[in-house]
């Protein structure tokens, strides 16, 4: 088994299940999922086992794997979770952060909203991993590795919730500004009003999903979504 395949499968899959490209409880199937990536099956078996690990994915015993499902509970859990978290985080990162942390911040920022201010703005390609990276470098200076650890998972699971309803919050949200309140209380060394600030950042996430009706949206699908990627094998 190649292990570089294995994590470029495993790359592109998690990419296209963050983006909603497959519906919420769909049957993925290995081996046209094999066929479509250029990989042997038992590539794919393990790229699955680790979406599964994940909680991307789904084990289904006799029955291959599924993509996992979505429901506003599990985003309310999730959410009330995450903030606990990355509240901590960010008040430990501020606290902490020297001049390298903040020049590091103030540049993710930078390439974030310069992307941004572009005519495609949130839907640039680069826009994702920069918004990623700035999230990441906001808590960079957090001397908790298990905090951190615990924070990047939590945030994995928010993004299929959050690219889910994009065009919900490019419609009611200002999130550049959102943004750059989130700069400006952290170089201003703000602990605690940048992690009120950032708990009310992930609840907006929540609100956009109850005004796009996430059940209604789960039953028809996150965008063109494929139904089911061949047999299961």
């Amino acid at each position: 088994m190649s292990v570089s395949k294995t994590a470029e499968v495993y790359e592109s899959l998690r990419e296209e299940l963050l983006d909603g490209n497959y519906r919420p409880g769909a049957k993925l199937g290995i081996d046209a999922l094999a066929a479509r990536f250029g990989a042997s099956p038992s590539v794919l078996r393990e790229a699955l086992s680790r979406l599964t690990s994940d909680r991307l994915v789904t084990a289904m015993p006799q029955r291959g794997f599924a993509v996992a499902e979505l429901s506003l509970a599990d985003l309310d859990d999730l959410t009330e979770v995450r903030i606990e978290v990355e509240t901590r985080c960010i008040v430990r990162s501020v606290l902490n952060g020297d001049v390298d942390w903040e020049a590091a911040l103030l540049a993710s920022w930078h390439r974030l909203a310069s992307v941004g201010a572009t005519p495609e703005g949130r839907r640039h390609p680069d826009w994702e991993g920069l918004h990623a990276k700035f999230h990441d470098d906001l808590v960079a200076a957090c001397d908790s590795a298990w905090w951190l650890r615990l924070r990047g998972a939590l945030y994995m699971q928010a993004e299929r919730y959050r690219r889910a309803v994009r065009a919900e919050t490019d419609r009611t949200r200002d999130v550049e500004a959102e943004h750059r309140e989130l700069l400006e209380l952290a170089m201003c060394r703000d602990a605690e009003g940048a992690a009120q600030a950032l708990a009310q950042h992930l609840e907006r996430t929540v609100r956009a999903a109850r005004e796009a009706g996430l059940p209604d949206w789960q039953a028809r699908g996150a965008a063109p979504a494929r139904e089911r990627v061949g047999g299961t094998k």
